[in-house]
């Protein structure tokens, strides 16, 4: 399942194991806890895909024409927010992949915008400590590239 996933976000991990710790949810890793097994959730991965997501979009604004603090800060906004990157995410079908313990399961967690954002991000994050910048910007600028037109200066 995760060789179609790495297909759908248009990158091979060298490092499976990233993935599978970016697609860990909390629920789950507590859960897993609980029975006494070490595991990693992705919050960690989040916070680092979050940061790695504004530098990505910060340098395909300014060559998109943005030229200025103010406009780059709007635009980056708007294509950074949870609801758009939930919305990416759903692109790829990653609410079927996303891991989350039994009770949040039953729940529904998986399809919440807010889960699968954190989730997008929690993957740009492994992508970053997988292979670099450079990886992770040219798979996620592809993510972007069908809102190109919409980011150009006009």
């Amino acid at each position: 399942m995760e060789a179609d996933l790495e297909e759908r976000i248009n990158y091979h991990f060298k490092n499976t194991d990233l993935l599978q710790r970016a697609l860990f949810h909390r629920s789950r890793a507590n859960e897993e806890r609980q029975k006494q097994k070490i595991c990693k959730d992705q919050d960690a991965l989040r916070t680092l895909g979050d940061a790695v997501l504004k530098t990505i979009l910060c340098d395909l604004l300014m060559r998109s024409g943005y030229e200025t603090k103010g406009e780059i800060t709007i635009m980056k906004s708007a294509i950074e927010k949870r609801p758009f990157l939930a919305e990416l995410g759903r692109s790829f079908g990653l609410q079927n992949e996303i891991l989350v313990g039994e009770g949040a399961r039953m729940q529904k967690h998986n399809e919440e915008p807010n889960v699968i954002a954190e989730t997008l991000e929690a993957i740009i994050g492994a992508m970053y400590l997988d292979g670099g910048y450079g990886s992770a910007q040219k798979a996620v600028s592809g993510w972007y590239e069908l809102y190109r037109e919409e980011m150009l200066k006009g």
